[in-house]
């Protein structure tokens, strides 16, 4: 029994070993590829975009919480349906990124109101 547990403490530590210089490998690569040229190019473009999305983004939430205080105020106190303007308006990206530019995140305009993140839709 003591032989079972000493090989599978030893099992545990090789695989954490090997966890560990994989995610060091996969960080070194992301450095790499962000001190490139493309990693300069899409700082720049998210950088660029970012100014022309970002006023956008806080005029429509500005709009989404005038709106949502007066939908609680015509429905009578309703604050599950000013929360669901609020958050529609609210939430959401603010800053567009290298990761939206290569298409490993979503760029999500409307947010998702508060209690139904679990509906939210695949990046790809």
């Amino acid at each position: 029994m003591a032989m079972v547990l000493v090989l599978a403490l030893t099992q545990v530590t090789v695989m954490q070993t090997v966890w560990a210089q994989e995610a060091e490998a996969k960080s070194q690569a992301v450095t790499n590829e962000e001190s490139s040229a493309t990693g300069a190019g899409l700082q720049a473009g998210s950088f660029v975009l970012t100014l022309v999305y970002t006023p956008l983004k806080l005029a429509f939430a500005v709009l989404g919480g005038v709106t949502g205080g007066l939908t609680y105020v015509f429905s009578g106190g309703d604050t599950d349906a000013a929360l669901s303007v609020w958050g529609t308006s609210m939430y959401g990206t603010y800053l567009i990124t290298p990761d939206h530019l290569k298409g490993d995140k979503a760029v999500r305009f409307l947010g998702v109101p508060p209690g139904k993140e679990g509906n939210e839709a695949p990046a790809k």
